[in-house]
């Protein structure tokens, strides 16, 4: 059972499925704490990283799954873009979170071609759990 499993995931973290399944590919199958657990003294800064490290950021793609919506549906509504409000629209992309891109760009490894993995792998984890949480607001005063 527990090769089956293992082998499943294997499977999965080629395809990339989902971030849950992308963060494993990306930590292993190591089960220790993460070093940000005791790097990050501020209650929302360690509650903002570990959604994005868990996947549970309350993005479209999250809340709009619980309506039963088709993930192709769930646009960012904050942007004209038309793309998936997803971690990776909301952190990298998306026009409202340029300015905050733009604050942290000497702090956090930013290129027009970065990605999630890179992101995650950055060892200044205070400025990341800063990043993502000031993403995370500019989310929720997005224009109506």
């Amino acid at each position: 059972m527990r090769l089956t499993f293992i082998e499943n995931l294997f499977i999965n973290c080629k395809i990339g499925t989902n971030v849950q399944t992308r963060y494993l590919c990306f930590k292993g199958m190591s089960y220790e704490s993460e070093s940000y657990l005791c790097d990050i003294n501020c209650v929302q800064l360690w509650k903002a990283l570990a959604w994005f490290r868990c996947g549970n950021m309350q993005l479209e793609t999250v809340l709009s799954a619980w309506k039963g919506m088709p993930y192709t549906e769930r646009l960012c509504q904050g942007c004209n873009l038309g793309k998936v409000e997803d971690e990776e629209h909301l952190l990298l992309v998306c026009p409202n979170t340029q300015k905050v891109r733009e604050c942290f760009c000497l702090t956090l490894p930013f290129t027009h071609t970065s990605t999630l993995v890179e992101l995650m792998q950055s060892t200044n984890t205070v400025a990341l759990a800063k990043f993502v949480a000031c993403c995370q607001y500019q989310r929720t005063i997005y224009p109506p």
